[in-house]
């Protein structure tokens, strides 16, 4: 019995295997033959064929990149780019090799599916799309079918084998099963799982020639494709001087000097009028704006329009730095609305009497802020997001922490703290809100309480965030740490000393235990980070302002000793931060620029400005969640969410860094711009943060030995003192002197990271302008005459948009905001990370 069933198996084998080769055989139409090989191909006789029916055409990594992006040009695959080769070697020696090249001999299937600009929607562009389908000489795969062919004429010659060979500078490898090799008219060509109709009128378009393997009206359809896709070094060098709309009343800010930095002053136009008109009149600051784009953290340069990725989304860390930038900017009552939006949703746990093991839950800020429950309910079930909290080991109840997003609470209680300060710093707003600022503070108490429920160890804060996932992490708990110090202040003003004692302890504690655990040596340990880099410098300027010597000492020198380290990838990577916008290149930058390493700084500001500026793009000078870039070449392409909150807002805080207006703080006013280089300044009506009134600056870069600041303060209650410094100078500046309205006045010399400034110190006198000039040498003997030009502030108008123009008019006027936000539906959007693909 059981031979027999074997023998009847042996032969059901051989019966299926002649049936696929059958299958796999062409349907011949009159004298037509075709034979189906697989690769790679040796001939076992000699034979000639006029053509190669080729199936196949998809890639092993069937993606753009990587999610978010990528800075190595081995893991990005653009259009046109070729992944390999099909070698055709004959009889007599002779080699023809077929180039496998995205949108010619290849292309993207999984990202393709979705309907998208410019070439799959109603909207699609008629030039583009024409474009393609003349370049794509993939038969199926414009239509999306899972499997494609290209027909390859080939030389009337005897083919003794053929392969694929990968491009062995691209990661993965070309995906084709095999060939039909043609003679004659054949109709039918199938397979197991394809069938292809050979006569189909496509071909007689679209037949790929080995004696012309790669045709140059191919390579010209695809250089327009792409250039209508990404942006070059030529966009970069040939960018327009930006100016603000005719109708435009509030501040303005310029870089100048450079077509970059005529970019950058585009750049932070857009992106805060972006975050005014994200920012409800309720304070509900959305992820996404209203119908934002999204090229796909994994996209080859499509994008979907009106994705609203995460437009119903208060995402707590993207909101605190949201709110934060705000401030900065002036917009410190837009600002306030939002931290009370985000506030109240904080009071979810105690409104609802929620209790965890028994003990009731303190407020706390959730992943996202306006869905307190999301993470544990949905994002854990249904996207996998890991979690300690289990109903194994905490029963029924185990869900009723929300999350522990542990950077988004540090950060919100930062954005409250810098709002108090802009506000006045006084009890009267500490006390109106008092029930907010103690409900925060005390979450973190009680997590220091109750470890057996929320994991803190050793003096530090356990989080389920992004930026430490089931960790423990310098991005969380330095947020938290700064927090409970600035709510200490707050609570000492309002004369709530036990509250403020109990919390500057708590502080002081997390201060060490963050020094013991992530101190190594004299540096911060990199496993440590959360995110990218190291986060230190760039939370203490929320709190300190822009000047490290009011930082925590022992910090900034970790932070010091860390920084080579730190930046060496994104150097490798040609000073791009790609994956992340906000996380990776923003953050480097704000270090480079805190630490004064010019030489970095202004690489990394050129490539922020570049890397925002689509100019044949939607929203031209919004900054995208992630981007594709090639560095050698100059081709950077989008990806992701454009406009991310979080990716914009840090951003927005490099060119706050950049112009230099620090905080006042201590009744002394610090400028201190870090200029790229050859990057000019000129700022208008900008308003100061902690005190009443707002700048004129004129700033020029150092050259020749020269550099000169014109400073006009409209109102100067709030602080005693003017301190500014001059800067970047070369390091081997040894002699400087200083005037002020053509009056000699002390100066001070020093040297900070790789280059040496010069500070002076004034005393304000409202409303009058303030002639600064700085002549500087290697020696005293070589001292240049002192400037006897001044700049005049740019004047000028766009006409392009005004509708932009109009909703800017409240921008920064003394603090007052009363920004036209335009009204809109909350769209719902599915639920998922935010680093994975589909947002």
């Amino acid at each position: 019995m059981y031979r027999k069933a074997s023998g009847m198996l042996i032969l059901f084998v051989f019966l299926f295997i002649a049936g696929a080769c059958y299958a796999a055989r062409a349907d011949a139409a009159g004298e037509g033959t075709s034979e189906w090989v697989t690769f790679p191909y040796t001939a076992s006789k000699a034979e000639s064929y006029e053509y190669l029916y080729v199936v196949g055409g998809y890639h092993s990594v069937d993606n753009g990149c990587p999610a978010w992006g990528t800075a190595d040009s081995a893991n990005a695959r653009f259009i046109g780019d070729s992944m390999g080769d099909l070698v055709i070697t004959y009889n007599d020696g002779t080699q023809e090799k077929v180039p496998l090249v995205f949108g010619y001999t290849m292309w993207y299937f999984q990202n393709w599916q979705e309907e998208s600009m410019p070439f799959r929607t109603e909207n699609a562009d008629a030039e583009l799309t024409g474009l393609l389908k003349s370049s794509l000489h993939l038969f199926g795969a414009f239509e999306g079918e899972n499997k494609c062919m290209f027909r390859l004429k080939v030389q009337n010659k005897p083919i003794e084998s053929l392969q694929i060979e990968d491009n062995p500078d691209k990661e993965g490898s070309p995906v084709f099963d095999g060939a039909f090799l043609v003679n004659g008219s054949v109709s039918e060509l199938s397979g197991r799982g394809f069938q292809f109709d050979a006569q189909d009128p496509f071909f007689s378009e679209h037949t790929v020639d080995s004696s012309n393997s790669y045709p140059d009206t191919v390579k010209e359809a695809l250089r327009k494709i792409n250039y209508a896709l990404m942006t070059y070094e030529e966009d970069f060098q040939n960018a327009p001087d930006f100016v603000y709309p005719s109708d435009y009343t509030g501040s303005r800010v310029y870089f100048t000097g450079t077509p970059i930095a005529e970019i950058a002053s585009g750049v932070v136009y857009h992106n805060l009028a972006n975050l005014i008109e994200r920012t409800d009149e309720d304070g509900f600051m959305h992820t996404s704006y209203k119908d934002a784009p999204s090229w796909r953290y994994d996209g080859f340069g499509f994008w979907v329009p009106a994705a609203n990725s995460y437009y119903d989304s208060f995402y707590s860390r993207d909101g605190g730095r949201g709110i934060m930038t705000l401030n900065t900017y002036g917009l410190v009552s837009k600002a306030q609305d939002g931290v009370m939006n985000a506030n109240q949703w904080m009071m979810y746990f105690p409104e609802n009497n929620v209790t965890f093991q028994g003990e009731a839950v303190p407020g706390h800020y959730t992943v996202v802020v306006n869905k307190p429950m999301l993470y544990s309910q949905t994002l854990v079930p249904d996207a996998n997001w890991p979690t300690r909290y289990t109903q194994e080991k905490f029963g029924d109840d185990y869900q009723n922490l929300g999350n522990q997003e542990t950077d988004g609470h540090g950060l919100m209680m930062l954005a409250n703290y810098n709002v108090w300060k802009n506000q006045g710093a006084g009890a009267e707003w500490v006390n109106e809100h008092w029930s907010y600022i103690n409900e925060a503070a005390e979450w973190i108490l009680w997590c220091f309480d109750h470890p057996d429920l929320s994991f803190a160890s050793n003096g530090l804060l356990y989080a389920e965030s992004e930026a430490g996932m089931m960790e423990y992490t310098l991005y969380c708990n330095v947020a938290c740490c700064l927090g409970m110090y600035g709510y200490a202040e707050m609570a000492e003003t309002a004369g709530k000393t036990a509250e403020g004692a109990e919390w500057r302890e708590c502080a002081d504690a997390m201060k060490e235990a963050i020094e013991t655990r992530f101190g190594r040596g004299g540096r911060w340990s990199k496993s440590g980070f959360g995110f990218y880099h190291d986060p230190t410098l760039t939370m203490m300027s929320d709190f300190f302002g822009y000047d490290v010597g009011d930082m925590i000492p022992e910090w900034v020198e970790n932070s010091r000793e860390t920084y080579a380290d730190d930046i060496a990838q994104v150097a490798e990577d040609g000073y791009y931060g790609a994956t992340g916008i906000g996380y990776n290149h923003s953050m480097i930058t704000q270090n480079a620029l805190l630490l004064d390493q010019m030489s970095d700084a202004t690489k990394l500001m050129e490539n922020l400005s570049k890397l925002s500026y689509a100019p044949r793009l939607p929203e031209s000078y919004l900054v995208p969640e992630g981007i594709t870039v090639d560095a050698e070449a100059g081709v950077i392409r989008r990806q992701g969410d454009l406009g991310n909150l979080v990716q914009l807002a840090e951003a927005l805080k490099c060119y706050a860094i950049t112009m230099g207006v620090s905080p006042v703080s201590n009744r002394t006013l610090k400028i201190m711009p870090r200029l790229p280089e050859a990057w000019n300044l000129d700022i208008q009506d900008f308003a100061l943060q902690n005190a009443e009134g707002a700048a004129d600056l004129l700033v020029s870069y150092p050259k020749d030995g020269v550099q000169t600041a014109q400073i006009t303060l409209d109102n100067t209650s709030g602080f005693d003192e003017v301190k500014f410094r001059f800067g970047p100078l070369p390091a081997d500046t040894g002699s400087a002197a200083v005037q002020i309205n053509g009056v000699n006045v002390p100066c001070e010399l020093v040297t900070s990271g790789d280059s040496a400034w010069v500070w002076v110190t004034f005393t304000p006198d409202a409303s009058v302008e303030q002639r600064l000039a700085l002549i500087y040498a290697a020696s005293t003997e070589s001292l240049p005459a002192w400037p006897t030009e001044w700049s005049e502030h740019r004047a000028g108008s766009m006409t392009s948009d005004p509708a932009i123009g109009n909703r800017m008019l409240p921008w920064l006027i003394a603090g007052a905001c009363g920004v036209v936000v335009i009204a809109a539906a909350v769209t719902v959007v599915a639920v998922m990370r935010k680093r994975k693909r589909g947002a």
